[in-house]
């Protein structure tokens, strides 16, 4: 399961917002709702209201009701989102199609210097599901947040964890001397 890093955010919205803010936006929405992309495309104008956006999942998934994040810091705002619902009500937000949004993600993330193994949409999923992990340490807020049904779905996202852990200790560790036991 491939993810990004904050810094690997970071650069991925600054070349996206400075290419163009609406491929920003939608993004950024895909990255802090934890949507797959066809969620992301699904979102109409009457799905955001009070500055919360409605989510209708797929899979099997449980709908969501998210608060919009409103930053002082533009790459991590989605208040924009609050104009286009206005201008947009009976329409998807981002009318694209799911081909056409990898096609985005894969540019910008190139352009960001990003690994080719992480330049897919539903690295933004995994992106927030490990980042609330390790802001909380809570399964079971990460499988509602991202409504998933079933634990084991949410699961993963500690084995990454751990598997991050591992690696960054094998990079590390030093072959110079042996353990003492």
């Amino acid at each position: 399961m491939e993810y990004l890093n904050r810094d690997e955010l970071i650069r991925l919205f600054k070349v996206a917002r400075q290419h163009n803010p609406l491929h920003h936006v939608a993004l950024l929405v895909g990255l802090l709702h934890g949507l797959r992309v066809s969620e992301t495309l699904a979102i109409r104008g009457r799905d955001i209201c009070d500055g919360r956006v409605s989510v209708k999942r797929l899979k099997k998934s449980r709908p969501t009701l998210h608060a919009l994040r409103i930053d002082s810091d533009p790459l991590f705002d989605e208040s924009p989102l609050l104009e286009l619902a206005k201008a947009s009500p009976e329409t998807e937000l981002f009318p694209w199609s799911r081909q056409y949004m990898d096609v985005l993600l894969k540019r910008y993330a190139a352009l960001a210097g990003i690994h080719p193994a992480k330049r897919h949409y539903h690295a933004l999923k995994h992106s927030i599901c490990v980042l609330l992990w390790q802001e909380t340490h809570d399964l079971n807020a990460i499988q509602d947040y991202v409504g998933h049904r079933s634990s084991s779905s949410t699961l993963i996202y500690l084995r990454a964890d751990a598997a991050q852990k591992a690696q960054m200790t094998v990079v590390s560790m030093s072959f110079s001397e042996a353990p003492r036991v």
